[in-house]
């Protein structure tokens, strides 16, 4: 069983493993998408385009919606089997990153995730493995036509992170879904969201997945799905909106009809209850 960590706990070995197979999935995997025009790495980034409404929009649109996190799970688990396979290394999993900035907790390093981007050059990133400076990293999904081919990202100039207390205190609400008050609800718009508008620059837009960072900001929000279900015991760990009927058994989706699926499984609601059942668990539950 594959078992994550916070990216503070990895070895420079398992870091840089997880950067190779990064690189690797970027520059020599070919698409299953757009074969030919992009890479695999870039197929995730145009599903969650997608998935946003834009480019060819997937219905339902798993966002602000109690899919949100049985359809990320997916998405990442698929990713992470895609740097495994990748690297022909079935060691390599998703770290996951707490928004905290103190000492090893910083993921925006020189030899990890990179810094903030150039104010001179867009914000573009231009140090770290994923800089077209220091490796080749380049950028070929974005949310209208083509724009910068580097990550892009504005630390601290939009939003703020969540801070332990709210996670906390996010924790404690009940039931999954409840507008306004929710797990979903709540986790979805002050702790998933603010963090993709502190990054800014890619992390801001419907192909955020361009930034590596994407991956361990939403794996610390499954991990936090996992440790709310331990919390609440007698509660669902999943359930529909009030009035519409029981999506357990809604079918995830990852393509439009007109696009070939981006891998041979299909999944439902309920099977992503248990990552158990997906092979892999968190080590601090």
């Amino acid at each position: 069983m594959d078992i994550r960590r916070n990216h503070r706990d990895m070895t420079p070995q398992q870091k840089s493993a997880f950067i190779n197979a990064i690189l690797i999935l970027k520059n020599n995997v070919d698409s299953v998408l757009r074969p030919g025009e992009q890479s695999r790495y870039d197929d995730f980034v145009q599903i969650h385009k997608n998935s946003m409404g834009l480019g060819n929009p997937l219905i339902p649109n798993p966002h602000q919606s109690p899919l949100f996190y049985p359809w990320h799970r997916i998405l990442l688990r698929q990713f992470e089997r895609a740097l495994q396979l990748a690297a022909n290394d079935p060691g390599i999993t998703l770290p996951y990153w707490n928004w905290q900035l103190t000492g090893a907790d910083n993921p925006f390093t020189s030899n990890f995730m990179g810094s903030n981007g150039d104010g001179l050059q867009e914000q573009r990133v231009t140090s770290g493995p994923f800089s077209n400076e220091q490796s080749q990293f380049v950028v070929r999904v974005w949310d209208e036509g083509t724009g910068n081919p580097g990550i892009l990202r504005n630390l601290g100039a939009s939003g703020v992170l969540p801070t332990p207390l709210q996670v906390i205190a996010t924790l404690n609400r009940t039931p999954y879904w409840l507008e306004q008050s929710g797990w979903e609800n709540v986790s979805e718009s002050e702790l998933h969201n603010p963090v993709h508008a502190w990054i800014g620059g890619s992390m801001a837009q419907a192909t955020s997945p361009n930034d590596p960072i994407f991956f361990l900001h939403h794996c610390y929000l499954d991990l936090l799905w996992e440790r709310w279900k331990h919390q609440h015991p007698t509660t669902p760990g999943f359930a529909s909106a009030a009035g519409l009927p029981d999506m357990s058994d809604t079918l995830l989706v990852f393509h439009p009809v007109n696009e070939p699926p981006p891998w041979a499984e299909t999944y439902t609601v309920q099977q992503t209850l248990y990552t158990s059942e997906l092979d892999y668990r968190y080590d601090e539950i």
